[in-house]
């Protein structure tokens, strides 16, 4: 029955009333690429939760473990910002679903959530659905399954099963995740050079 509410949830805050062709204009929890995180979040606790040691390059800053009491979907969330950037303007965005020990479950709603993202777009390009190995878990037990959409600007979303380790300290998740062309390139040098 959670699994069915969640799907209705997540397909009633998606809806539209025209197709756009930006995924800027997609929200997770009210928030969008290029939105002020002072908006939703304090700036001690943007402060606090930055992440400086995570990447060899400090060009952008990611910012974990956020949460917000309001959130109706998602149980934390994840933004990277430009670094010294005072307005704090949201330039990835991730809203994460624990599942603790039961990634089966998050496995079902990657294809019902993808193709409800897809029905809200034009001229989107989808990738096929790959398993990956979570290139910063040097053991590779993590597994990363998903799906990644691009808009016609280069901007993402993706739809991602994480399949933590048992070694490590986290929880399987479902995560979705808005990113700008800018960010995504970034990080995949980050992650892969």
């Amino acid at each position: 029955m959670k699994s069915l509410l969640l799907i209705i949830i997540l397909t009633l805050s998606f809806q539209s009333w025209t197709k756009a062709d930006d995924f800027r204009d997609f929200e997770i929890e009210g928030m969008s690429l290029g939105d002020s995180a002072l908006e939703f979040f304090t700036k001690s606790t943007l402060v606090k939760n930055k992440k400086l040691d995570w990447y060899k390059s400090s060009e952008f800053i990611p910012i974990a473990e956020l949460y917000l009491d309001s959130s109706k979907i998602y149980e934390s969330f994840q933004i990277a910002v430009k670094n010294k950037d005072n307005d704090f303007k949201i330039q990835m965005i991730a809203g994460f679903v624990f599942y603790k020990d039961n990634v089966n479950e998050c496995y079902k709603k990657i294809d019902d959530i993808t193709n409800e993202i897809k029905s809200l777009f034009n001229n989107i390009e989808v990738g096929d659905k790959n398993t990956h190995k979570h290139s910063l878990d040097k053991s590779g037990k993590t597994l990363i399954t998903g799906i990644i959409l691009k808009d016609i600007s280069g901007n993402e979303i993706s739809v991602q099963c994480y399949d933590w380790s048992e070694d490590l300290p986290y929880w399987d998740q479902l995560r979705i995740t808005i990113d700008t062309q800018e960010h995504s390139l970034w990080l995949q040098d980050m992650l892969y050079n």
